[in-house]
């Protein structure tokens, strides 16, 4: 598996970092599969509200700066900022 750089994290996966968990650790944590995981962390699946109150917590970072970061990676990607958080 390759090691990527701080500057090729996308934001929410730096948070992930910085709080000092793998994908397969923060999954295992927050209770859902690596596929789901790497879904909510590239965007391409909006995050339901209980998920990223759990990350926050679980990351302990502020729910805002974590919502922050999810706007950040969609906007990185391009992507439509629609859902429950993008507002």
């Amino acid at each position: 598996m390759p090691r990527w750089s701080k500057e090729d994290r996308n934001p929410l996966g730096q948070l992930r970092m910085e709080a000092g968990f793998s994908r397969e650790r923060a999954a295992a944590d927050l209770r859902i599969s690596l596929s789901t995981m790497i879904r909510y962390e590239n965007c391409t699946t909006d995050i339901p509200i209980g998920v990223v109150e759990a990350m926050a917590v679980l990351y302990s970072v502020p729910f805002d700066e974590l919502r922050a970061a999810i706007k950040a990676t969609k906007a990185e990607k391009n992507l439509p900022e629609i859902g429950l958080l993008s507002k």
